[in-house]
């Protein structure tokens, strides 16, 4: 079922609280407004009281202040007492009652799922490269308040910079539900929430930078891409970085650079760290040439051209 259709069956039902992982699913994958969400939040509230970790999980979802408002008020009205009953008067002469027929014993409820004996018992603690399948396993089990595996109990997944497949799976004969983790394409944390009847789990995972596919050059403010204009009689310093092909800032390694005339343009020292690195140049005569900058395994090629003392011009590095 689509989220689109879950929402709106949610919207037209308009009596089930809201778990963490359906708000997730709203903001991630959903049709409705901002505001059409912040009021089915109003009207159902929540079966949680939010953290500042959920509100901050909402946030990088697109959460905006109609929808942080209303899950705000829920909490309030949540921790709000109930009101006390008002006592009321017997009635003086109760009329007698025939005796009441002996009604069949009801069937005994049917196991729940305990929120303190269920949870993630494997594949938590992982971390990998943007983009990329975890080696193993997220594991859930579902136990009742005795500790007993629960089979056949549905555990729906939501990702937070990560993908689930698939998203929902029914335990297993051990009360257990497997399922695999592709991590998102933001550096940083991720999360997957676990949601079964109305207990939900949460677990962490760190995503790193992907393969370095690119080198940025900067030269103060201005990026560098393919053609560079020098002042002559000044030293340029151009900052280097390196990218995966999300746009993630990785670690740069093994920065040169080569000239292909230094009577034209000279370098003068090469700087890295883990973060960047830095190479300062100095032009010398009027002239054109190429410059080559070498990390990572990759070239960066940039044809630099030192105007005459004299001429007039924009240049692009001060």
């Amino acid at each position: 079922m689509s989220v689109l259709l879950v929402a709106s069956l949610v919207v037209v039902q308009g009596i089930a609280p809201l778990r963490k992982s359906d708000i997730v699913r709203l903001l991630s994958g959903s049709a409705m407004t901002q505001q059409e969400i912040a009021q089915l939040v109003s009207r159902n509230c929540l079966t949680f009281t939010p953290t500042d970790r959920d509100r901050q999980d909402f946030r990088r979802l697109g959460a905006e202040a109609p929808v942080l408002a209303a899950v705000d008020a829920c909490a309030r009205r949540a921790a709000r007492p109930a009101p006390k009953p008002v006592a009321t008067q017997p009635p003086a002469s109760p009329s007698p009652v025939p005796p009441a027929v002996r009604a069949p014993p009801a069937p005994p409820p049917p196991p729940r799922v305990s929120a303190e004996r269920s949870g993630f018992v494997a594949g938590r603690g992982q971390s990998g490269p943007a983009h990329t399948r975890l080696p193993r396993a997220l594991v859930f089990e579902a136990r009742d308040s005795a500790g007993a595996p629960l089979a056949g109990q549905v555990v729906v997944f939501t990702g937070i910079n990560a993908r689930i497949e698939p998203e929902s799976v029914a335990t297993d004969a051990e009360g257990r539900a497997r399922v695999g983790v592709t991590l998102g394409e933001r550096m940083g944390p991720a999360a997957v929430l676990a949601a079964v009847g109305v207990v939900e789990k949460q677990v962490a995972f760190n995503v790193w930078a992907g393969a370095v596919s690119q080198l940025v050059v900067r030269c103060g403010a201005t990026d560098l891409s393919s053609r560079v204009v020098l002042r002559p009689d000044t030293i340029a310093v151009l900052r280097v970085t390196a990218r995966d092909e999300y746009g993630n800032g990785a670690r740069l390694t093994g920065l040169r650079a080569a000239v292909a005339d230094a009577r034209i343009l000279r370098v003068q020292r090469i700087a890295q760290d883990s973060v960047a690195g830095s190479v300062a140049l100095k032009p010398d005569q009027a002239g054109t040439t190429s410059l080559a900058l070498i990390a990572n395994g990759l070239r960066q090629y940039l044809t630099v051209t030192v105007p005459p003392r004299a001429a007039p011009g924009r240049v692009d590095c001060p």
